[in-house]
């Protein structure tokens, strides 16, 4: 039998939001299997399914970057030791030229990023000298893009919080495409809404077909667990899960979430009733929501 430590225990509370002792008693249960406790504790009804795990506690920003045609964009994170310095000068303009840069040369790798030239040096060098001025250490956490492959289509973004200095830096920020045959006001107006609903409501799939077919069967079998847990015939088990799955799939798929400015407008019909406008189908093809400190 593993040994449990105290530090482990606590890492699952953190992440699962349950008590101390039913923690403790899913570890045992999983031999120290982390995820298995996870999944324990949420058969037993004990933890949420919506809860993150692996929260940092270093400083820095997010940055965002559209080009001026809407056609590609980048984000990124860079962290550093403390938000007095995330706030100068140096760090913003770092940060935003990091964003342009990834957009433009398509780079979805913070490994890559480093590699690739910013002027004269590569984004490694310029960011060792960045360190130099300001005295923090300083990392290059994550980059991601959309576009850039010819696709039809606008791309809008969101950042909460914004920097007054710099205003597509911030805590959270959101870049997200709508495939359109045509770029009018009223996409980009709905790109601008889609932008701020996946800020507020983290979908983590655009539709419930993008749900992988082993998070959907897991999903399943916890269901059917805490049917069995809790006494519920058997015969009434399917209809229970199909329910559950539903719920799941309106909470995590952006199509199925409920419009956070009108709570009984599905994304979906919002999304027909912009096509029907447009007079042409309009998609969400993507999205990246990145949020200072997540994992």
């Amino acid at each position: 039998m593993a040994t449990i430590t105290a530090q482990q225990v606590q890492k699952l509370r953190e992440t699962s939001g349950a008590g101390m002792m039913d923690c403790k008693n899913a570890l045992v249960e999983a031999n120290g299997d982390f995820d298995k406790a996870i999944q324990l504790l949420r058969e037993k009804g004990k933890a949420s399914a919506a809860k993150k795990a692996g929260r940092t506690t270093s400083q820095g920003l997010v940055s965002a970057w559209i080009s001026p045609d809407g056609s590609k964009a980048g984000v990124v994170e860079i962290n550093c030791e403390t938000d007095f310095v995330a706030r100068t000068k140096d760090f913003l303009d770092f940060a935003q030229n990091l964003a342009r840069l990834a957009a433009e040369k398509t780079v979805s790798s913070a490994d890559k990023l480093l590699a690739e030239k910013l002027g004269a040096e590569t984004v490694e060098q310029t960011l060792k000298g960045v360190i130099g001025k300001l005295g923090e250490n300083i990392q290059v956490r994550k980059s991601f893009t959309l576009g850039g492959n010819g696709g039809k289509g606008v791309i809008e973004n969101y950042v909460h919080a914004p920097v007054e200095k710099a205003p597509l830096c911030g805590s959270l920020a959101v870049i997200l495409q709508v495939a359109a045959d045509k770029n009018s006001d009223d996409v980009k107006s709905l790109a601008r809404e889609l932008c701020m609903q996946v800020a507020a409501a983290n979908p983590k799939w655009i539709s419930k077909e993008d749900v992988p077919a082993d998070i959907v069967a897991k999903e399943k079998e916890i269901y059917k667990e805490q049917c069995r847990q809790s006494g519920k015939p058997e015969q009434a088990w399917g209809k229970i899960t199909e329910g559950k799955l539903n719920d799941f799939y309106k909470q995590f798929c952006l199509l199925e979430q409920s419009y956070i400015r009108d709570s009984k407008t599905p994304i979906n019909s919002l999304l027909k009733q912009a096509s029907d406008k447009a007079g042409a189908p309009l998609a969400v093809k993507g999205f990246v929501r990145l949020k200072m400190g997540e994992e």
